[in-house]
């Protein structure tokens, strides 16, 4: 990854999980663009953070973004409305891996209730030195592009 620049953000729920996910970033020399929220005592609305994020993204087709919620599923449901977004939602290594090599995956998502510390230890590790394959897939990519959002 050329970009060493990782955007991120959570809901409340996520919030836990995001902090351990910084330190990880961060002790793996990253940079973190962190858009929130600054603490899980007040509810917040997933969605809009995930849109915080995709927006940032759009910037640059390069970065990479990592979004943590409960299941993890609007935050993914969210950030696919935008074109330029490829979330995965992982629960293990190998789905991260896969949605890096066969979908050039750019944000992974978390399920803080759904997935232990060191299994999002390993996602995050496998979804961030992992490279994408291209050929076949760069054209899924390409459709998914063309298929449009926000």
């Amino acid at each position: 990854m050329t970009n060493k620049t990782v955007t991120i953000a959570s809901d409340h729920r996520g919030y836990p999980l995001k902090q351990l996910v910084i330190g990880w970033l961060t002790e793996n020399g990253y940079s973190v663009n962190d858009l929130g929220p600054a603490g899980e005592a007040e509810r917040v609305n997933a969605s809009d953070y995930a849109v915080r994020v995709a927006s940032a993204m759009r910037v640059d087709p390069m970065s990479r973004g990592i979004l943590i919620c409960g299941t993890g599923q609007v935050m993914a449901m969210t950030a696919n409305r935008f074109k330029h977004i490829r979330a995965a939602l992982c629960t293990n290594s190998t789905m991260a891996r896969l949605a890096r090599q066969h979908n050039d995956a750019n944000v992974l998502v978390l399920g803080a209730h759904v997935i232990g510390e060191e299994v999002a230890k390993e996602c995050l590790d496998v979804f961030m030195t992992t490279e994408t394959l291209g050929g076949r897939y760069a054209e899924r990519c390409q459709l998914l592009t063309e298929l449009g959002g926000l």
